[in-house]
């Protein structure tokens, strides 16, 4: 495995990362602070990073285990947001109101559940000749990267939009976590 095949994982393990920057944007009504944007991208960077070397470090025994829920946890807890997120967009509240979605812990539950990918593609990377190192900073970078600008596209469409961005932000969440589940399942 080579330098441009460690960047495709990377770039295909920031996808559904870049959806739910974009989708938390959108719930944005007014200005959202750099330093707000800076600490949610390094933590879901760091929990890509940290995910990544941790399915590198246990291989492919706890692979199995790890694999045969993964799909069903980020499921359940995308569609929790997701929902979450659709109902407050119908809710009559002013505008200065601050989703849950921006919560700190919710942003943690988010970065495990779009890094749990990472865990499995490290398990079945171990055992190639991947770059370790190239491959997880690569990936640490984009996703960095993919959440800083997924933030400012989202804030962009939310401020537009305004709470039909935020409503469709929650549907994205739900059918990210389905695709997920029926990837897991062996249907998609």
């Amino acid at each position: 495995m080579n330098i441009l095949s460690s960047l495709l994982v990377a770039l295909g393990l920031s996808m559904d990362n870049w959806a739910v920057t974009i989708a938390s944007g959108c719930s944005h009504h007014e200005a959202i602070a750099k330093s707000y944007i800076f600490k949610v991208s390094a933590l879901f960077a760091a929990a890509h990073f940290l995910m990544f070397s941790g399915g590198w470090l246990c291989g492919a025994g706890v692979g199995k285990y790890i694999g045969a829920v993964d799909h069903w946890i980020a499921f359940i807890i995308l569609v929790f947001i997701g929902v979450r997120m659709v109902k407050e967009s119908r809710q009559n509240q002013p505008e200065t109101d601050v989703c849950t979605l921006h919560s700190f812990k919710t942003l943690c539950v988010l970065a495990v559940a779009t890094s749990l990918d990472a865990l499995l593609v490290g398990m079945g990377l171990a055992f190639t000749a991947a770059p370790f190192w190239a491959t997880v900073l690569m990936l640490a970078a984009c996703v960095f990267i993919t959440s800083w600008s997924g933030f400012y596209v989202g804030a962009y469409l939310g401020r537009k939009f305004g709470k039909v961005m935020e409503a469709l932000g929650g549907a994205v969440l739900i059918l990210i976590g389905m695709k997920l589940l029926l990837e897991g399942v062996g249907i998609w």
